[in-house]
């Protein structure tokens, strides 16, 4: 386990410093998002700070053994808080741009049809 962490910490490591560059490699590399629907400049002022404070808590997780097992449980416990944040950093309108808006109404009219469709049977 403590590879895994170190590994995705310096995954993180390297985002973090792309985001502090005003770039990215990681986040926009699925098919999920697309970066036309975001505001980049909100989303990369956000996301830097959280990606450094996952970044942190996987090199500390690494060293799991020098904190003791209450240590381990308040970084994981932040490392989940900031996985609820960046859930939320991409699904707020705020965020977003008027595609990405359009797009998630689209989503939630088409969610409601399809919730609906049984209804009208």
């Amino acid at each position: 386990m403590d590879m895994l962490f170190f590994f995705v910490a310096c995954l993180g490591l390297a985002e973090t410093i792309d985001l502090f560059m005003g770039k990215d490699f990681l986040i926009f590399m699925g098919k999920q998002v697309e970066e036309k629907d975001y505001d980049l400049k909100k989303v990369f002022q956000v996301e830097k700070w959280l990606f450094a404070a996952d970044t942190l808590g996987c090199f500390i997780l690494t060293r799991g053994s020098l904190i003791g097992f209450w240590g381990q449980m308040t970084v994981i416990l932040i490392l989940f808080t900031t996985l609820f944040i960046h859930t939320w950093v991409f699904n707020n309108e705020k965020f977003m741009t008027a595609s990405g808006i359009k797009k998630k109404q689209q989503r939630k009219e088409a969610r409601e049809a399809w919730r609906d469709r049984k209804k009208r049977k």
